[in-house]
């Protein structure tokens, strides 16, 4: 889901396909999002950096 949780190795649940072999677009639409405590800024700003903002000003 993001390049950080990638870097700290946050996989995706082991119930769920681990190849895009076994992808299923039924489990992709239910499936729950793996977080942790890092920057949510990149999913804000639609880019690969920080620079996004989490809250409507």
């Amino acid at each position: 889901d993001c390049d950080f949780n990638q870097m700290i190795e946050l996989g995706v649940g082991r119930e769920l396909p681990q190849s895009i072999a076994d992808f299923d677009p039924a489990l992709f639409a239910a499936r729950r999002i793996s977080t942790a405590a890092h920057c949510f800024g990149c999913t804000a700003g639609a880019g690969s950096s920080c620079g996004g903002a989490v809250a409507a000003t």
